[in-house]
């Protein structure tokens, strides 16, 4: 249980950058979305790729886990 817990923590982390990080993009490229919506698009795919995109997908696939792993190790504490 205290595993599922961690990788729960872990996982909220995880999202939680990169949802700031594509918030923070998402401001910076607030003045090119009104000139060309495909270079915006664009160009927040391409500050986003790097590190944000797979610490989200990576966070999600561990929020997964930590649920398996509690909703399993559920009837053995109680």
């Amino acid at each position: 249980m205290a595993i599922g817990l961690i990788f729960l923590a872990i996982a909220l982390i995880l999202i939680a950058y990169a949802y700031l990080s594509y918030k923070k993009v998402a401001q910076s490229l607030l003045p090119v979305k009104q000139e060309d919506l495909v270079s915006y698009y664009l160009d927040l795919v391409y500050n986003l790729l790097p590190v944000p995109f797979w610490s989200a997908l990576l966070g999600i696939a561990l929020l997964l886990v930590a649920i398996i792993i509690i909703l399993f190790s559920l009837p053995f504490v109680f």
